[in-house]
């Protein structure tokens, strides 16, 4: 890492002495004369005639400034061009000392535990997921929308999140019956776009909005989010939810980022 900093120093103060001075240089025209060489500077007007200004003998000071000037341009091209790769080395630069090792664990666990069948409690979680349970049985909408592993869901939402929480290994079930209770005994059930079960036992409810302009599917997020308080799921600590905008478009870079705090809590670490 000290080294590619080092050679990022070094590339900065190259490029800063190959910068432009400002001032527009056509292309470098040279031309033989018997044995002389002459050197012109020109211009390409769009699709017209080209326009070249004489500027001496391949010697003459005005014919090497341009001949420093092109070098120079040339020179910033790939110097910016090897800045950018030191960059991207930079930010997948991995240190191999101890403690780095040991921080970048979970994340390798992460990925061996949702291919491998050798953790006890990722294959609980698993058989969970995909056991029978009680579905929406609410008819799909007329789009036909598909995750990636060929389930239909009911919004571009829904994909997204599905998508990226099969991609991360965390495993739930879709369009799940959650039935609950409010605290004068009565029972109502709903069905939430997802339900995970986390490593230590933890739920965690996720909703996705499309149709928040629509006054009645408003009031029954509301209703709904009542009822899920009821069973201890509380915003942004155990039930997450995402919406589209008022053009009915999804973010789903937003979606990411509470795919990235799920993961953490999924599998605890």
């Amino acid at each position: 890492m000290e080294a590619i900093k080092t050679e990022q120093r070094r590339i900065q103060r190259f490029i800063d002495l190959s910068r432009p001075d400002g001032t527009e240089r056509g292309s470098l025209y040279v031309k033989k004369r018997g044995t002389q060489l002459y050197a012109y500077e020109r211009w390409q007007q769009n699709d017209g005639p080209a326009h070249k200004v004489y500027l001496g003998n391949v010697e003459s000071e005005a014919a090497q400034k341009l001949f420093a000037d092109k070098f120079k341009a040339k020179r910033l091209t790939y110097l910016q061009y090897n800045q950018k790769l030191l960059e991207k080395m930079q930010r997948q630069y991995r240190e191999y000392d101890f403690d780095s090792i040991v921080a970048d664990m979970p994340k390798t666990y992460r990925m061996t535990a949702r291919n491998c069948s050798f953790d006890q409690r990722y294959e609980e979680i698993r058989k969970w997921a995909k056991a029978p349970y009680q579905r929406n049985t609410h008819p799909f909408p007329k789009a036909e929308i598909y995750a990636k592993d060929g389930t239909r869901v009911r919004s571009k939402g829904e994909c997204i999140w599905y998508n990226l929480l099969l991609e991360r290994g965390i495993l739930f079930r879709y369009d799940y019956a959650v039935t609950c209770t409010d605290q004068y005994g009565k029972r109502k059930t709903w069905y939430p776009d997802f339900l995970v079960l986390c490593f230590d036992g933890t739920l965690i409810l996720i909703e996705h909005l499309g149709c928040m302009d629509d006054l009645s599917y408003s009031l029954d997020f509301g209703e709904k989010s009542y009822w899920y308080f009821q069973e201890g799921f509380i915003l942004g600590k155990n039930y997450f939810v995402t919406s589209d905008d008022p053009d009915h478009g999804t973010d789903s870079q937003m979606i990411a980022r509470h795919v990235d705090r799920i993961e953490e809590m999924f599998y605890g670490f």
